[in-house]
């Protein structure tokens, strides 16, 4: 027994496009958006199950796997207001697909795709000193919507089945930034 040795993948590929845009609407409200369309697959993979029942490690194949923690589909928006110079309102929001936590691309271990909007107000001070200081306050996932950014999995056989534990990590985050 001893821990885990982590390598890479031998044979794997990441292919895709990114895509950005942004508009002017008026002096006061300006508009930007991003989107990013991926594969991220593993040609072969080999998983090592622990068996608690018998001793050592059962071994599973998979021809094609989706790489663990790749969305192939991320996207982002923002709607900015510009009320008086300096100060600015920003809508956000993104999008983020289904990603798996391990290299098995199985939905029973994943995350599911989840979409938030956050709040952003800032106010760019000007002085002989620091030049600009910009003041953010960010509030993110406005709506308090329940979803999982991360989180790992663990699976093993005992009792003659397979166990998958799958832990997760919420968050809902207030930033203050000054700098």
């Amino acid at each position: 027994m001893g821990a885990y040795t982590r390598t890479n993948i031998a044979k794997s590929y990441r292919a895709g496009i990114e895509l950005q845009g942004n508009a002017v609407i008026t002096n006061w409200m300006n508009l930007a958006a991003n989107f990013t369309f991926s594969e991220n697959k593993i040609k072969n993979f080999t998983e090592y199950l622990d068996d608690y029942d018998n001793g050592g490690q059962q071994i599973k194949f998979y021809p094609k796997t989706t790489i663990s923690f790749s969305p192939s589909v991320i996207a982002g928006g923002s709607i900015n207001f510009i009320p008086v110079k300096n100060a600015a309102i920003s809508l956000l929001s993104k999008y983020v697909g289904r990603q798996y936590l391990d290299n098995t691309a199985q939905k029973s271990r994943s995350l599911s795709a989840y979409y938030l909007q956050d709040i952003r107000l800032s106010y760019l001070i000007t002085h002989k000193i620091f030049k600009e200081t910009n003041v953010i306050l960010q509030l993110n996932n406005v709506f308090n919507k329940k979803y999982e950014p991360n989180g790992y999995s663990f699976s093993y056989i005992y009792g003659g089945d397979l166990t998958t534990e799958n832990f997760y990590f919420p968050w809902r985050v207030l930033i203050l930034w000054w700098g």
